[in-house]
């Protein structure tokens, strides 16, 4: 570790240089695997650093005593130089409380990196992290089957949608084939009702090699931040080109659970406002908008008819987000998504829509749903 400790002309020590030596304590700390600080720092955590601090604080103020004792019969009354001390140390400690919040914050995004392959699919750059702040978390969570590791490496999510990347390693020489995936995935969080997910393989450098990334989506009509999420993998297997034939390259189950412990960064809008479906009035009760998807809430009678008679094969759902109007005029359709759906229980549907390419919320000015524009105003 670099020593930090250095004063300045009038034997001052830096606050700056301070932090900058807890903030190089923590990265050795995540290097090492310890207790990490997130987005959302703990009481515990704050109360970590601010010891730390207090440590450096207080092993310069002891430094300087001595400095103090030495020097006190030469030219300075031993009452002086006590106040004095005393007197910084007051003024460091409440300068160090009144930046404590605004520095271990400060920390926590400067820790936080974006995995290169999210990073890359998502197109997260200096343009955009900042509205990502918060969204992202590291997992480290993996489970082992016949030398087959799955690990749940990153995500990136809002209250109602995330993405999962995953490692998938096979033991040395086994080859992980290019448009690998398992026969079943089973995902389930607490308090959920109503999901869809995919996973599917990204691109890989190397097709002959033991490894390979994925990357689960999976959306719901529930908040899903703050929850546990349990994900269950049956059976790796590879489809053989040309031959329609899936062959399982190993055997087995693996499951992996954790706490999605991030923050929903969406702007919600309170509409209120009616809608007529073939004839019948529900009412829009909220649009959410994150850079990663849409998610609208409607409510009517009209629903719960439905649900007991769902229209004919093929029909399509019976409500659908049908654009989104950016400031400048542009529009964005289901052709800008990567996925959308509708789900329906009891008067209750939720609409989704995840995006292909990141939104910048602030630019959105409106929601069209089937026919019917509705303009985004005030933010709840």
């Amino acid at each position: 570790m670099n020593n930090r400790n250095e004063t300045n002309k009038k034997g001052e020590y830096r606050i700056d240089e301070m932090f900058s030596e807890i903030f190089e304590t923590e990265t050795i700390n995540m290097e090492d695997g310890s207790e990490l600080l997130q987005e959302g720092l703990t009481r515990g955590e704050k109360q970590r650093i601010l010891g730390i601090a207090m440590e450096k604080i207080e092993g310069r103020l002891q430094a300087e005593s001595k400095t103090a004792d030495t020097e006190k019969d030469r030219n300075t009354p031993e009452r002086t130089a006590v106040f004095k001390l005393n007197s910084r140390r007051r003024i460091l400690i409440v300068s160090l409380a009144a930046i404590l919040t605004f520095a271990t914050t400060a920390f926590a995004a400067e820790i936080f990196q974006w995995d290169t392959r999210l990073s890359n699919y998502f197109e997260i750059g200096s343009h955009n992290q900042q509205d990502l702040s918060g969204s992202g978390m590291n997992v480290g969570i993996s489970a082992e089957y016949e030398g087959v590791a799955i690990e749940a490496v990153q995500t990136i999510g809002d209250g109602n949608n995330i993405y999962i990347l995953l490692n998938v390693t096979a033991p040395e020489g086994q080859i992980i084939h290019p448009g690998s995936s398992f026969d079943m995935i089973y995902v389930r969080v607490d308090g959920v009702t109503g999901m869809g997910y995919s996973c599917d393989m990204m691109a890989d450098d190397d097709e002959n090699d033991n490894k390979a990334t994925f990357l689960l989506a999976m959306e719901a009509n529930n908040k899903i931040n703050n929850k546990k999420i349990n994900i269950r993998f049956s059976n790796l297997r590879h489809y053989i080109t040309g031959s329609g034939e899936m062959v399982v390259d190993t055997e087995g189950e693996w499951e992996l659970e954790w706490k999605l412990d991030y923050e929903d960064i969406s702007k919600t809008y309170q509409i209120g406002e009616a809608l007529t479906i073939k004839g019948e009035s529900v009412k829009v009760e909220s649009i959410s908008i994150s850079p990663i998807a849409l998610n609208v809430k409607v409510q009517g009678a009209y629903f719960e008819k439905y649900d007991e008679a769902p229209g004919a094969p093929g029909e399509g759902d019976p409500i659908a987000i049908t654009a989104i109007k950016l400031k400048g005029g542009s529009v964005l359709t289901w052709e800008d998504a990567s996925s959308w759906g509708c789900s329906i229980r009891g008067r209750e549907c939720s609409l989704n829509m995840q995006m292909k390419k990141l939104l910048d919320v602030s630019q959105v000015e409106s929601i069209t749903l089937n026919d019917k524009e509705f303009v985004l105003s005030a933010v709840d």
